[in-house]
């Protein structure tokens, strides 16, 4: 009678679980004909194992039961507030830099900055005033090339325009259609900045007079 290989090797001892490092033990419960092996877990498994399971409880008891950290919530709340400021702050220094002659002279005469103000616009104002800036003959909106400015010719007031929208007191184009603020979760201040200078561009004789 042939002697089982795995009874037979002096190295595999029947045991519940391996006590020693190297240690090779055969477990003494078996199931359907399955026999299983133990061995003793290496110290920087048991050791990442125990480091996880600390960590776990630490940030259990600190974040749900004292309450020592900030929710999902007030931490994303405190980043939107943060990032308001920071477009606040970016469109008052914006603002403190700008004129009308910095508009025309300075971010219309160069081309990089008008090719974004082009790309912003098709992306977000070409809905209502068409690519070509006739607003499907005045169907979709009000036309930005037909040398009217509803309010306001001069740069800064387009670029206000465009920030604001419509203003509170106007009633807005043809039948109330108004215009609502592109500036803030839609556009940058740069963006606007960008935009004003696409359509002053593409305007040259509504604004020669600020020509340097």
């Amino acid at each position: 009678m042939n002697e089982d290989p795995i009874t037979s090797n002096e190295a595999i001892k029947r045991a519940d679980y391996a006590r020693e490092k190297g240690e090779v033990v055969l477990r003494e419960h078996e199931y359907d004909g399955i026999q299983e092996f133990d061995q003793k877990l290496p110290n920087w498994w048991l050791f990442t194992l125990w480091a996880a399971i600390a960590v776990f409880l630490t940030y259990y008891l600190v974040y749900y039961t004292l309450d020592l950290l900030p929710s999902s919530k007030e931490s994303m709340d405190q980043r939107v507030t943060e990032i308001e400021e920071l477009k606040q702050a970016e469109l008052q220094k914006l603002l403190e830099s700008m004129n009308d002659d910095t508009l025309v002279n300075t971010f219309s005469t160069n081309p990089d900055f008008v090719a974004k103000g082009k790309e912003a616009y098709i992306q977000s104002c070409a809905a209502c005033h068409a690519a070509d800036l006739g607003a499907n003959g005045g169907m979709t909106g009000r036309p930005l090339n037909d040398g009217e400015w509803a309010y306001g010719s001069e740069p800064m007031n387009i670029f206000k325009m465009i920030l604001h929208g419509t203003p509170a007191d106007s009633k807005g184009y043809k039948q109330g259609m108004r215009m609502a603020p592109m500036g803030g979760a839609q556009l940058s201040p740069e963006q606007v900045a960008q935009i004003t200078a696409f359509l002053i561009d593409s305007n040259p004789n509504d604004f020669k007079s600020y020509k340097k």
